[in-house]
Order: structure tokens, then C-alpha cells, then sequence
């Protein structure tokens, strides 16, 4: 199953933010997260084990970025109908703000055998004009 998505949000700030997938809409921390990232002049990794979500890309801060700078975020959720092994998440995604901006690949971990039936993202007030689209679900 993949998501993109375009998005900006809604509240004053600057730079970039982090959304975040929680599954079947379990808060507790079953999740796992890695990430490298960079902005031009530098570049970091993180990880993160037992954490109550995962990051899946970046918003663009609205009052503090150039007006009409989305962040974007390709997300792959492999395997999430089966229900023998954890379900893994992949997002590449990044966001320029006016020649200054980031990229970011992050991965993560979601620590139960269930088969995914909902999805939350969250992390911001989405802004107008922020999109989200889903592929990959079969039908009945």
C-alpha cells in the first residue's frame, strides 16, 4: 500500500514538521524509527525504539515559509494485510522553503502480526490544499 501526500499546515511556524502513522489506532509503544536526513549544509540519523508512532514525512510550517511551499511524502506500508509478521513503513519525502529546505528517508516499525484496517496521520492542521492519496488497496 503506498500514501503520498502534499501538505502544509495550517498553524504559524517555520520549517518543518514531522507527520506521523499510528495503525488500527493502537497508541502504545509498539512502533520502531529510523531516519537519516539532510538540508544542503549538514545531514543527521536518528533512531528510536519502543515509540507510540512513526514519522512518515514532512509539512512545510505555514506562517514561517514562503507562501505555497508543501512539504511531500511518498510512504510504502509493505505486507499490511498479512498476519504473520510486523508491518514495516518506508517515506521519503522532503520540502524546499524559498532555496533552504530538507530531505529526509525514514523507516520504521509497527510491532503486531494484525492485519492493518485503519490509518491515522497526523502532526498538523492541515492547510488548504493539502492532498493525500492512497494506492494499492484491493477490493473485495
Amino acid at each position: 500500500m503506498q500514501i503520498r501526500a502534499i501538505t502544509r499546515d495550517g498553524q504559524a511556524g517555520t520549517g518543518f514538521n514531522n507527520n506521523i502513522i499510528r495503525f488500527n489506532s493502537d497508541t502504545g509503544s509498539n512502533y520502531s524509527a529510523h531516519m537519516v536526513y539532510g538540508d544542503g549544509s549538514s545531514a543527521a540519523a536518528a533512531g528510536y525504539a519502543n515509540v507510540t508512532s512513526v514519522n512518515v514525512g514532512l509539512y512545510s510550517a505555514a506562517s514561517g515559509n514562503t507562501s505555497g511551499i508543501f512539504g511531500v511524502n511518498v510512504t510504502d506500508i509493505l505486507d499490511y494485510a498479512d498476519t504473520n509478521k510486523y508491518k514495516t513503513v518506508r517515506t521519503l519525502t522532503g520540502g524546499d522553503a524559498n532555496g533552504s529546505g530538507v530531505v529526509l528517508l525514514s523507516s520504521g516499525s509497527w510491532r503486531n502480526t494484525n492485519a492493518i484496517t485503519s490509518i491515522q496521520l497526523s502532526g498538523a492542521t492541515y492547510a488548504q490544499y493539502s492532498q493525500f492519496a492512497l494506492y494499492g488497496i484491493k477490493g473485495a
